[in-house]
């Protein structure tokens, strides 16, 4: 995991630091963290996952936290935002960046122990890669690019804007195996898996995909579905 700082003041940079050294203490891993005192030094090093998770200071000099927010969320929209303010003026600005949190200064280690544990397991979520074959070749594609998983004559991964088929000896079953023990797909039809966070909205009988795309639900399994998919929401995306 790799952490930026981007904050104008070094004090609250080194109380920051000291805190997430407190917080990842209980963990097996030290995640890198690099400190910035201004945008513009952060931003001309920036690139698409080069971070995980930035803390920005709203009010910096020179370009500002909403600004820098915007630039990052344009480049890595995978990249978790959480923003460093005095005030809470500015939140509705936030929540168009997606911005995960707003944290008061002075920050305290209670405020990380509420958001972090979200923070990682949004971090391994976008981490995780499905190893296929397609023409003889070896690709790992990350689960948050997967929209869903069909099999009739043959398998295929439909991603936002294609679809590939698999050339593998595996079964239909072992090569959805990894993706069914992610809380983000479910089967919901005979050889058909999707991923509920690229659903749009569900109807009596099938899933409109954010790409447009319909997917069928088995009516016997409409309501177990149905249920899951709510729970999914009310869990990950509300």
């Amino acid at each position: 995991m790799t952490i930026a700082i981007i904050d104008d003041c070094k004090a609250d940079q080194t109380a920051l630091l000291a805190l997430l050294n407190e917080f990842f203490a209980r963990y097996d891993f030290i995640p890198q963290i690099d400190t910035y005192t201004t945008a513009e030094d952060f931003l001309s090093s920036f690139e698409p996952e080069k971070y995980d998770l930035c803390f920005i200071d709203i009010f910096l000099p020179g370009i500002d936290g909403m600004q820098t927010a915007r630039q990052i969320y344009r480049l890595d929209p995978n990249c978790i935002l959480l923003f460093l303010t005095c005030t809470d003026q500015l939140m509705g600005e936030g929540y168009r960046v997606r911005a995960l949190r707003y944290f008061m200064k002075p920050i305290s280690i209670t405020q990380l122990n509420d958001v972090l544990p979200e923070c990682i397991e949004q971090i391994s979520a976008t981490q995780k890669r499905l190893t296929i074959q397609v023409n003889r070749k070896y690709y790992e594609i990350p689960f948050s690019r997967i929209y869903y998983v069909t099999s009739s004559s043959k398998t295929e991964i439909h991603l936002k804007d294609g679809v590939y088929p698999l050339i593998s000896r595996k079964s239909f079953s072992d090569t959805v195996a990894p993706l069914l023990s992610d809380y983000r797909f479910i089967t919901c039809s005979r050889g058909i898996v999707v991923n509920m966070a690229h659903v749009r909205k569900i109807t009596k009988d099938r899933f409109l995909m954010e790409n447009g795309d319909f997917v069928p639900i088995s009516r016997r399994q409409f309501h177990t579905v149905n249920d899951r998919f709510i729970n999914f929401q009310f869990d990950h995306l509300l």
